[in-house]
């Protein structure tokens, strides 16, 4: 019986190691963070361990909640936040100046993305995988209108696509199926 009860909670130790929550860090050679976060499964590694365990282990390795990166002088690049590794939540990227890089929310799936200065470089819909779909119009640094399309599911350029020069004329119309230039 009490071989029993140690071989079940050695099972169940397994188990739980196996799909508990670990908070991963990264730095960089100076010392400041990189990358932090927390991932489900197991990074235990093995040391007789062959290549194909150890990348059907690794892709077992899930991110889990929220991850922010840095940049090497210790300012704030990104926030991502996952649901057992699925895409979620608004995501944040910052430029190295501080300001607003992009802003992307995988509730809603509004992604708008800025210029260094601040004006809206474009925006669109994004969905889970980063990949652009819909509708999205860009900005020149000054405002005006760069160019409007639309993507279909796959993030291909579908449809008829628009390019305005900054004094809003039209440069150029092409039109797109499935990523292939049609005209």
């Amino acid at each position: 019986m009490k071989n029993i009860i140690i071989s079940i909670s050695a099972i169940l130790f397994s188990f739980i190691t196996l799909n508990a929550q670990n908070i991963v860090t990264e730095k960089w050679q100076n010392g400041n963070k990189k990358s932090e976060g927390s991932i489900i499964g197991n990074t235990n590694s093995v040391s007789n361990e062959t290549k194909e365990q150890l990348a059907q282990r690794t892709s077992a390795i899930t991110k889990d909640g929220k991850w922010s990166y840095w940049f090497e002088n210790g300012t704030l690049k990104s926030e991502e936040y996952y649901n057992k590794g699925e895409m979620t939540g608004t995501w944040k990227s910052y430029h190295e100046n501080g300001t607003i890089e992009s802003e992307t929310n995988f509730s809603t799936g509004k992604a708008v993305v800025f210029h260094k200065n601040g004006q809206k470089h474009s925006e669109g819909t994004m969905k889970s995988g980063m990949i652009t779909i819909g509708k999205w119009i860009g900005y020149f640094e000054n405002g005006a209108k760069n160019y409007e399309g639309t993507y279909n599911n796959q993030g291909q350029k579908d449809g008829i696509w628009k390019w305005w020069n900054e004094k809003g004329e039209v440069t150029a119309e092409q039109h797109f199926k499935n990523g292939t230039l049609v005209k």
